[in-house]
């Protein structure tokens, strides 16, 4: 037994030398592996490698290989997780974790450590399944909140479609279709499938937002050069949003891709976009081919002539619209446009059929009746021109033009009265109107209404003072019925305008004198007199009214003008001699003989053997001869 022990032994101590000990102390410790068991399966991870756990995973250590004996001084080291508490027993993940937070993302690395020496490493990775955040969202009744969880989801996940898809369903729910387009936008960058960008489209659309529109139908037509609704869709948004040489562009390559009957309409666009961008060869061009499609379509012939019109070319563009107006019967405008430019080229029988044919199915319109109007006064045809006129009226009896026109054509047909009556309505407007009282004085003086003659003359003196015609009237109408009072009054104001006028003198001194004013009427002849100073009738009765008026010296020298002027005017001379001989004998009495002499002297030389005056002249000479000489 002794022999037995010792054996046993020295086999021990043989065994810790050669086994224990390197073990306890080997210069060149090794991790080679670490058995776990998770939900009842073992596991072996390899130094280095990586362990996805899910946070309800049941794991326990079963084992650390190392070379280490007995894995003396072999430790397991990481941090904010407890991995050695896997080591004595089975536990779910989730109680390890920090805050026991399920739906985050940890990253743990175990070091296998031999005391402080670093033997080697495993990583586990704690994260939840795709289908525990879509539970989790499912459970959620807040759609802000079911929101929030996918949007983290997604930065968990961000390449699982299903995640993707349902936080698109969660913003289309919201309404929230900016965050839609992003998302769409960036699979479309990934794969540019037609689905997504179908889908994209319809969000754009949702969102108005154009840009983002056509940037996707653009794309689609990439991918199909001969997608025909895509390409419509994109020419009608770039027309709509005024990108007009883009939309040309894109309704051109349609043309292309369409069967020749499916082309009408384009070419109805083309033209119109066309013409809106200046391109009127062009426009005119794309109308004509529309023509050749429908030859029925009234729009297209005004269209071809509006662009004709515009291009200056009158003669095409009155075809296509005489086209259009037989095609339309009811288009009174456009057969308006055709009379309004025969007007103007001197065609005035066609263009007054076309306002007839106006008027037949629109009497009151009042742009074909002026333009009537117009074309009568042309053609010089006063009678229709009065009964269109009247027409006029009738629809608008308070338009003064024509109130004014009627009333002078009515004036030039001999209807005074009638005449008249439109001249007073337009006078009530425009009182101070010379011409319209003018005519109207002339109306009331050919009827013979007198006082409203005489009224009219005053008005006009009063608005032109220097027009004549009206002072003759009124001397006429006031001398008629003796009102010489207003007579002087108008005169006298006259004569401030017209310092010159002889008879407005000549009408004052008629005045003056049929209201004994003759002092006020020898002023007057002696202002005519120096305007006409060889005027016998008129001296002569300035003289007779100076010798009336005591005024013998003013009388003789205008006698004495007259007989010098004109020797045979008998009672001219006759007065004369007769003032002399009174002047004589009143410078005789007054003692002053040598005027008395030259006096009879005076009449002795105009007429000789007159016997009062040779006995005056011989009396005084005796007297006034001896006295000379005495004075000698």
């Amino acid at each position: 037994m002794a022999f037995w022990v010792i054996i046993l032994l020295a086999a021990g101590v043989f065994s810790v030398v050669w086994w224990v000990w390197p073990g306890l102390y080997n210069v060149s410790p090794q991790f080679y592996y670490l058995l776990l068991e998770r939900n009842d399966q073992p596991l072996k991870l390899l130094n280095g490698e990586t362990l996805r756990l899910h946070p309800k995973d049941r794991v326990r250590v079963l084992k650390i290989s190392t070379n280490i004996s007995f894995n003396i001084g072999v430790r397991m080291v990481t941090t904010g997780f407890d991995v050695n508490a896997l080591r004595y027993e089975k536990l779910p993940v989730a109680t390890l974790l920090p805050n026991r937070e399920s739906f985050a993302q940890y990253n743990f690395r175990v070091e296998i450590k031999h005391h402080n020496l670093n033997m080697g490493f495993v990583d586990m990775q704690v994260e939840p399944y795709v289908e525990d955040w879509l539970d989790k969202v499912n459970r959620t009744i807040d759609p802000e909140r079911r929101i929030s969880i996918l949007e983290e989801a997604r930065n968990f996940a961000p390449d699982d479609d299903r995640i993707r898809d349902r936080l698109m369903e969660e913003y289309r729910s919201l309404k929230q279709w900016a965050k839609v387009a992003k998302m769409l936008e960036s699979l479309t960058k990934e794969k540019p499938d037609q689905r997504i960008l179908l889908d994209l489209l319809e969000t754009y659309e949702v969102m108005s937002h154009t840009e983002g529109v056509i940037s996707v139908l653009r794309r689609l037509i990439d991918q199909n050069p001969s997608d025909v609704e895509s390409r419509l869709r994109l020419a009608t948004i770039l027309e709509k949003t005024k990108k007009l040489s883009e939309a040309i562009k894109e309704y051109e390559a349609l043309l292309q891709y369409v069967r020749k009957e499916e082309r009408l309409p384009i070419y109805k666009t083309l033209g119109y976009l066309s013409s809106e961008t200046g391109q009127l060869p062009k426009a005119i061009e794309m109308y004509l081919k529309a023509i050749e499609l429908d030859k029925k379509d009234v729009n297209l012939y005004y269209n071809l002539s509006s662009l004709y019109e515009r291009l200056g070319d009158k003669q095409k563009a009155d075809h296509f619209l005489s086209v259009a107006v037989k095609l339309k019967p009811d288009d009174t405008e456009s057969r308006f446009a055709l009379a309004e430019g025969l007007f103007k080229k001197g065609s005035l029988a066609e263009a007054e059929n076309y306002l007839l044919e106006i008027l037949e199915k629109k009497p009151d319109s009042m742009k074909a009746l002026l333009l009537m109007i117009n074309l009568l006064e042309k053609k010089g045809d006063k009678k229709k021109l009065k009964e269109t006129y009247e027409k006029v009226h009738a629809i608008e009896p308070k338009n003064e033009t024509v109130i004014y026109n009627l009333g002078v054509l009515e004036y030039e047909a001999g209807n005074l009265a009638k005449s008249a009556l439109y001249f007073e309505r337009y006078l009530k407007s425009h009182p101070q109107d010379t011409e319209i009282h003018k005519l109207l004085f002339d109306i009331y003086k050919r009827e013979k209404r007198e006082d409203l003659a005489f009224g009219e003359a005053k008005i006009l003196i009063k608005l032109n003072p220097k027009e004549m015609s009206p002072y003759y009237y009124v001397f006429e109408y006031s001398d008629k019925r003796s009102d010489y009072t207003e007579m002087i009054e108008i005169m006298q104001n006259g004569l401030k305008h017209h310092p010159a006028d002889i008879d407005l003198r000549q009408y004052l001194v008629f005045a003056f004198m049929k209201t004994g004013k003759e002092d006020l009427a020898i002023e007057q002849l002696k202002e005519i007199s120096k305007t006409k100073p060889k005027d016998v009738e008129l001296l002569f009765q300035l003289a007779k009214l100076q010798e009336k008026q005591g005024h013998i010296q003013e009388a003789l020298q205008a006698y004495e003008k007259i007989v010098q002027i004109s020797p045979g005017q008998k009672e001219a001379e006759h007065a004369y001699l007769g003032l002399l001989l009174q002047v004589a004998g009143l410078k005789e009495s007054e003692g002053k003989l040598q005027e008395a002499l030259e006096a009879y002297r005076k009449i002795l030389e105009l007429s000789p053997g007159y016997e009062e005056a040779e006995e005056g002249y011989l009396r005084l000479r005796i007297k006034v001869l001896p006295a000379e000489k005495n004075n000698e």
